[in-house]
């Protein structure tokens, strides 16, 4: 039998009392059976040991504060996303940049934001303690110098290139300067996980046999008529359609899985006939583990739901059962117990909160540049067996 209670966690940190301001939707608590998630600390930062960020030098270890943030790369669809998460949570964007000036300064406007095209001298100006670098895909190295120039703490957009050999770049000149710096992967912290790892520490998740991750968003048009990004449908520009975009996710989750192991392709396929865009508009991969698992990635756009798309995350092993979709998380155990948890709350607003709490107390990212890259790689694998 199923049963569920009621228990007091609304959303991640600082945020959640921030968000019942905003309607029953945003504020609403997670329902549990028997499951109790551990929010992550709150966004105002505590300055621990980074000594050599901008932050301590600015205020000092062992201060609270609401740190400031610029944009690089202000153009791209997903600002928008950012800037609402840290308005929601209280955080001041004291400036903008793009490298493209004509595209920058139209999207600042839309948002509100004081915009400067080149981004060293909007770095110099405006200070900031933390930047957002959300790049055209083509210009990821450009867009980026000026921030590790000035050994400013950044997440970063993925993929971070038309292609894995840009975005190993991209984590190696990081590496090399040093920099805190976080990817986006927003799936990383969906609770499918933190089920996974208890069950697994408890002994009760068994082999790995088959897991699966689907996201299907709208038509590719949108990026030309609703989001401003044209390029987005430039394969020289934007390094791909719905996989590199979308199937990045499934990509990270499949690598997550193989704990270092090289997944082996069984098949691939990418069409373009519907929407005929030079971006595909879906893509599927089969690939085996070295232990026999088979796991597989599917991304496309289509008439997807508008928020949130068609979802799903599928984890099945020996001794549980796994499913994630877009408001529900399912377990189900071999010895015949079902948990279940409503998620309804936005998956950028946790990991906006989590990126700033974790530098601002000085623990490492919950992924790295580095992890980030192998997903845009192994994204090219599946376009080359396509």
């Amino acid at each position: 039998m199923l049963r569920r209670t009621r228990l007091g966690v609304a959303a991640p940190g600082s945020i959640a009392r921030s968000l019942r301001r905003f309607g029953p939707t945003f504020g609403r608590r997670a329902r549990f059976s028997r499951v109790r998630m551990r929010p992550p600390p709150p966004a105002s930062l505590t300055i621990g040991p980074l000594r050599g960020t901008p932050l301590a030098r600015q205020q000092g270890e062992n201060r609270r504060m609401s740190p400031t943030i610029a944009f690089v790369g202000i153009a791209h669809w997903h600002a928008p996303i950012y800037l609402d998460c840290l308005s929601r949570i209280g955080i001041r964007v004291v400036g903008a940049s793009d490298l493209d000036a004509e595209a920058g300064r139209a999207a600042s406007a839309r948002l509100g934001l004081d915009f400067t095209p080149d981004a060293a001298d909007m770095l110099a100006r405006a200070r900031p303690d933390f930047v957002f670098v959300t790049p055209r895909h083509d210009r990821a190295l450009d867009e980026l110098a000026p921030v590790l120039d000035r050994r400013l703490p950044f997440l970063i957009e993925k993929p971070m290139g038309v292609d894995g050999r840009i975005a190993a770049e991209v984590a190696r000149r990081t590496a090399a300067a040093g920099v805190w710096a976080a990817p986006a992967l927003p799936n990383r912290l969906l609770e499918i996980w933190d089920r996974l790892a208890r069950l697994e520490a408890a002994g009760r998740l068994g082999a790995l046999l088959h897991a699966s991750f689907r996201l299907i968003n709208g038509p590719p048009g949108r990026y030309r008529t609703m989001h401003h990004v044209p390029w987005m449908l430039d394969p020289a520009i934007g390094g791909g359609g719905a996989l590199r975009n979308l199937g990045m996710h499934g990509a990270d989750a499949i690598l997550r899985l193989a704990r270092g192991a090289t997944p082996a392709l069984a098949a691939a396929r990418t069409t373009r006939h519907g929407f005929r865009e030079r971006v595909e508009e879906y893509a599927t991969a089969v690939m085996t583990l070295p232990d026999g698992a088979v796991m597989q990635v599917e991304a496309g756009y289509s008439w997807a739901p508008s928020s949130g798309g068609d979802f799903e995350w599928r984890i099945a092993a020996t001794g549980a059962y796994l499913q994630q979709t877009k408001g529900l998380l399912v377990v189900r155990e071999a010895g015949g117990a079902i948990e279940t948890l409503e998620t309804e709350q936005p998956s950028y607003l946790p990991m906006v909160d989590r990126v700033l709490a974790d530098f601002g107390a000085g623990r490492p990212p919950f992924a790295t540049l580095a992890e980030c890259a192998a997903a845009t790689d192994l994204c090219d694998r599946i376009y080359a067996e396509a």
